[in-house]
């Protein structure tokens, strides 16, 4: 019970913060502009070539192009998702070791443990049912507009959702170190805009340099680190069903261990 009272606080929290309201907002904004596009967009389109002349094609009959247009909006909504979810979290910590926050919460009968554990399922909270709100939406909108109810699109929710749990925990190790939003959002955008695309460019760049050492320097550094870049591609190949790449998933999750497990050892360690 004490457990779901720091979570219930924490999404109390995300509220007080307008944290959630700004998520509806914007989420529910391209929801708009989907259902516009959905009503005001024709069903067919004319492709022509010498031998046959004009023919009327019917784009929302065919799978292949939903899927194709999903696994386009998949991209974006990843991107999109990511940049919001680690704004919108970034204080939690920070705010909760404020002088006053954290001497309230440590009066209680409750461990470190648990505050920490409930900051962290409440922050997964906020951003998971934002993520399924919009993705819900969109695959309503699909489904209904074309006929084609594509399960895998409605799976991203949960791809999406587990990419943000791995870059959250070294964003809980950052925050509690620092007890600084800002140095946590900078460090994480750093991560998910620089470093992670050149890892997984490492081969195109041991090409160019024709260099094979740079390539096996960039594989140690890159597969104990967490793959936001690889795991956007599983939500592609969710969305147009194509055989997912599973090392992606158990080596971010395996990060994602070691980053709590030292998160919660420096949590424990702090004083405050």
């Amino acid at each position: 019970m004490k457990l779901l009272a720091i979570i219930e606080y924490t999404f109390r929290e995300g509220l007080a913060r307008k944290t959630i309201i700004g998520f509806f907002i914007i989420s529910s904004f391209f929801l708009l502009l989907a259902l516009l596009g959905a009503i005001f967009m024709p069903s067919t389109i004319d492709i022509g070539n010498a031998q046959t002349g004009q023919e009327a094609v019917n784009i929302m009959s065919n799978e292949e192009v939903v899927r194709g247009v999903q696994a386009f909006l998949t991209g974006f909504i990843n991107f999109a998702a990511l940049v919001l979810s680690i704004f919108a979290t970034a204080s939690i910590l920070p705010n909760t070791m404020e002088k006053g926050s954290i001497d309230l919460l440590l009066s209680k009968p409750v461990s470190r443990d648990h505050i920490l554990f409930g900051k962290f399922i409440g922050s997964l909270l906020i951003v998971i049912v934002n993520v399924a709100y919009y993705i819900i939406g969109m695959w309503l909108i699909f489904g209904i507009r074309t006929g084609f109810w594509n399960t895998g699109f409605l799976a991203v929710t949960l791809s999406i959702t587990f990419t943000f749990l791995v870059l959250y925990t070294p964003m809980m190790v950052i925050g509690i170190a620092s007890r600084s939003s800002a140095l946590t959002i900078i460090l994480l955008y750093i991560y998910l805009f620089l470093v992670s695309p050149i890892l997984e460019a490492r081969q195109i760049i041991a090409d160019l340099v024709k260099n094979d050492i740079v390539k096996q320097v960039l594989d140690v550094i890159y597969y104990p680190l967490p793959k936001p870049d690889a795991l956007g591609m599983l939500s592609r190949n969710l969305v147009i069903d194509q055989p997912i790449d599973w090392m992606p998933v158990w080596t971010s999750a395996l990060f994602a261990l070691a980053m709590y497990a030292l998160a919660m050892l420096i949590f424990r360690r702090k004083d405050f």
